[in-house]
């Protein structure tokens, strides 16, 4: 990419920005005033399992506040969300025993941060190419995504008390 490239206008519909809104106003977790499906309330974000998922112990975690990019949260915010992300990929990890934890942020259907977690498996739909979360192939019950909140809080109780336990 050359540097006037990058300099380039977002792209334009019908005369206005692309459809990605940066305002709170625009953003459909910050009207419903948190996302839906969610399992398991952390200090800076929600973790979100819906029913429908590409992958069995697919997650997104949510931040609790309003920023497109990662680097928009203060410091302190910014370690507190990514400290959330990163304990969640562990307890998926111990509940699923993936291969590898795939992580991806893109923010362009929806403008508010948040992490799709998605534990990879040697035989799941998506080896060698891909995932496609258009493409739900596991339908969870309200016990499964009860089982991923209540181990992900779990996780979260252990860490705080750790963390209290050496200051």
């Amino acid at each position: 990419m050359h540097l006037h490239e990058a300099r380039e206008e977002p792209t334009r519909r019908g005369g206005r920005r692309s459809s990605i809104g940066r305002e709170k106003a625009d953003c459909p977790i910050c009207r419903r005033g948190r996302p839906r499906d969610v399992v398991a309330v952390l200090r800076s974000a929600w973790v979100t399992a819906p029913p429908r998922a590409a992958l069995p112990g697919y997650v997104a975690v949510v931040a609790k506040r309003h920023v497109i990019e990662p680097f928009e949260l203060p410091a302190s915010s910014g370690f507190a969300f990514w400290r959330d992300v990163l304990l969640v990929a562990k307890a998926l990890t111990d509940l699923f025993s993936p291969v590898k934890m795939n992580y991806e942020i893109h923010g362009n259907t929806i403008p508010h941060l948040h992490v799709h977690l998605y534990p990879r498996f040697p035989a799941d739909p998506f080896v060698g190419r891909p995932i496609d979360p258009r493409q739900p192939s596991f339908v969870r019950s309200k016990a499964e995504r009860t089982r991923i909140g209540r181990a992900i809080r779990r996780a979260a109780a252990k860490s705080h008390s750790t963390r209290t336990a050496h200051h």
